[in-house]
């Protein structure tokens, strides 16, 4: 059911590339290269000095960095009919890159949809509910959906087992609790199967609705339940190796 949320797909990128600057004798890297990792020098990037002297220099934090295709031989990129598909922004949050993040909010950076979702799938729980706090603060619409799933961060925070990060979307005003992505899937179905009970417990006395039915016909209760049975299973058979252990060192 969930299985498109364990293998989160990048949109096919091209690099938009920035005059180039020179610092101490050296070029810096453009924005994209910094924030896609490909920057040479890791220790200026984790002190978040080479973005700094980029923004300071005048980089567009709200150009595109990814699009839907390459750019065709003798294309020009002004008037190019390719579509943007990522943002410094949201490209950040997707890599669990934190300090960026905030760097990007406290310099203007824009929203364009799908920021919250990706912040909070991405990184350990810590720096994932870092990420949504800061937008959230900076303004983010709290039901704001990705662009390929519909999964909004509640739906992703509840799969994941961020009690954290559900307990701070839950207290934001207007938070839809029912929002289905693009399979007909809520938050507590997402919790239900993935078998996170105190989040479970936490959208239930938020209002969730028990009774929503999904595109094939499951239920946050019937996903309970077949996963419960899967994990008898995997019970059973540990009892039945320990059973044949014991026989035999006797």
């Amino acid at each position: 059911m969930l299985d498109a949320m364990k293998n989160t797909i990048l949109p096919i990128l091209t690099l938009f590339t920035f005059t180039a600057l020179a610092q101490a004798g050296a070029p810096l890297p453009t924005l994209s290269e910094v924030i896609y990792g490909t920057s040479v020098n890791a220790a200026k990037f984790k002190q978040l000095e080479q973005p700094k002297e980029l923004i300071k220099q005048g980089a567009d934090i709200n150009a595109p960095i990814g699009f839907n295709r390459m750019l065709k031989e003798g294309e020009d990129p002004a008037s190019s009919s390719r579509r943007a598909t990522a943002w410094p922004l949201d490209v950040a949050a997707e890599r669990a890159q934190v300090d960026m993040v905030k760097l990007l909010l406290a310099h203007g950076a824009k929203f364009h949809g799908g920021e919250l979702a990706k912040a909070a799938f991405a990184g350990n729980h810590n720096e994932s509910l870092a990420m949504v706090k800061a937008l959230i603060e900076a303004g983010a619409d709290v039901n704001s959906p990705d662009a390929n799933y519909r999964h909004t961060a509640l739906f992703v925070a509840s799969f994941k087992g961020n009690k954290d990060s559900v307990k701070l979307l839950l207290n934001q005003p207007g938070i839809k609790v029912d929002a289905i992505n693009i399979d007909g899937d809520t938050a507590l179905m997402a919790a239900a199967e993935q078998g996170h009970a105190e989040i479970a417990g936490m959208l239930l006395q938020a209002g969730a609705n028990v009774s929503i039915t999904d595109k094939r016909g499951e239920t946050a209760t019937s996903l309970a339940q077949k996963t419960l049975a899967k994990q008898q299973a995997v019970v059973d058979q540990q009892r039945a190796i320990l059973s044949k252990l014991q026989s035999h060192s006797q």
